[in-house]
């Protein structure tokens, strides 16, 4: 293992193959970076999801936290100087290829929208990664736009790593949080397609009003008439339908979303 972290990263230009060669950000911009990696700091120490900010000027991780979810059994600054090479150490060869075509796909969207619409979008998808022990885990990636650069180009990117709720890699959605809007990526099609408007049902939207009081499944239960099993099977719906790994978030989301 001590080898490979000593050898030469390897190639990492396609993840970059769809942004200029270059975003005219002098040196002196990068005090702007400062506070974005303070909060992204405090952020980690109050989350147990793994946080990094990617910078896309300089090619490289600009601030990994310690959380040893992502780390794969390397330190925060190991990873840092390996940089997109990381993924060619922890992710397995036959998924390196969708997550280019994933880093492609999403870079291209984005291009797409005017650029005083592109910090509101925010890209999610799933792919395992190897521990130094050789066993895996499937993670949940949530990308979104921190700075831009003066042409709009995405310079600075918040990394959101988490475990994931689904089973299988491959899953991906891409929400542009201005509108609601939501796309799901299609690799048959090599396209995106618009998704119909998230809707929560009554009783979800119940569920989850009740939960942002603090009350537990059985309270929510008695409270609704439903035993405490029928709160777990719509718990889970909505768990699916927002993408959210638990209750907590699940109402972040929805109110962000103007659901509930």
């Amino acid at each position: 293992m001590e080898q490979s972290l000593q050898s030469p990263p390897k190639n990492t230009a396609p993840f970059f193959s769809t942004l200029p060669r270059r975003m005219d950000i002098a040196e002196a911009d990068y005090a702007r970076t400062a506070p974005c990696v303070a909060m992204a700091d405090a952020l980690s120490r109050s989350t147990n999801h793994s946080l990094y900010l990617i910078d896309y000027n300089r090619r490289n991780f600009l601030y990994v936290s310690p959380n040893p979810l992502f780390l794969c059994g390397r330190t925060t600054e190991e990873v840092k100087r390996l940089g997109y090479a990381f993924y060619f150490e922890v992710v397995p060869p036959d998924e390196l290829q969708t997550l280019l075509t994933v880093n492609e796909a999403g870079f291209r969207f984005y291009y797409a929208r005017p650029a005083e619409r592109r910090t509101s979008l925010t890209i999610e998808y799933d792919f395992h990664i190897r521990t130094t022990d050789r066993h895996t885990h499937l993670v949940h990636h949530k990308l979104t736009p921190v700075l831009l650069s003066p042409q709009g180009d995405i310079w600075l990117a918040l990394c959101i790593v988490s475990l994931s709720p689904t089973k299988t890699a491959g899953d991906v959605l891409l929400t542009d949080k201005a509108t609601g809007d939501r796309y799901v990526y299609s690799f048959a099609g090599r396209r995106w397609h618009k998704q119909p408007p998230l809707t929560l049902s009554d009783r979800e939207r119940d569920i989850l009003q009740l939960s942002v009081k603090g009350l537990s499944n059985a309270e929510v239960g008695e409270a609704l008439f439903i035993d405490t099993n029928t709160v777990k099977y719509h718990k889970k719906s909505i768990f699916e339908k927002l993408h959210a790994e638990n209750i907590t978030e699940a109402v972040g989301i929805a109110a962000q979303l103007g659901l509930i």
